[in-house]
């Protein structure tokens, strides 16, 4: 089983796509083609890729824990993206997240997230590189949770995770 395209086909139904969606992508990843054609706007938060952009998605060049329009929008997904941050970063970036959206606003998180210690799995570097930043399950879930989102991990094996949570009230 391909772990890493199981998780791609989860991220993008559990962003639940609507055509009056605003939804910010923090890195680019192949799932902004398939998620573009369902949304209103698509905005990728990349401060370096040459990615061709399909209809309705757009740039913003900022590194990745600088999103923008926050309030505009409905839905935010980090696919493969999350790990690059330091936990210090992570942490900021989660609590930007709490503090900008709006209610009812999703945040999809699917990337690396050990369910067991990194040092009890069998070659870990089978699931991709920058791993030194990848967080646990507990980790992820306690970071999500304190910046106001009600959290729910699906886990794919020890190590690729897909968490959708969803803004809490204020």
């Amino acid at each position: 089983m391909n772990w890493a395209e199981s998780a791609g086909r989860v991220v993008l139904e559990a962003c639940n796509p609507h055509p009056q969606d605003v939804a910010i992508v923090l890195g680019w990843t192949p799932v902004v083609d398939e998620l573009a054609p369902h949304v209103a706007e698509v905005i990728v938060v990349d401060p370096t890729s040459n990615a061709p952009l399909p209809a309705k998605a757009r740039w913003h060049r900022a590194p990745i824990d600088q999103p923008p329009d926050l309030g505009r929008a409905s839905v935010v997904l980090a696919h493969w993206t999350w790990r690059t941050l330091p936990p210090a970063r992570q942490r900021a970036l989660a609590r930007c997240l709490g503090q900008g959206l709006r209610e009812r606003a999703l945040l999809v998180i699917g990337d690396i997230v050990w369910s067991f210690p990194p040092d009890s799995i069998d070659e870990p570097e089978q699931f991709g590189d920058q791993l030194e930043h990848a967080p646990t399950a507990d980790a992820l879930t306690a970071m999500v949770r304190d910046a106001g989102f009600l959290p729910d991990l699906h886990r794919f094996g020890p190590a690729v995770g897909v968490m959708i949570a969803l803004r809490a009230n204020r």
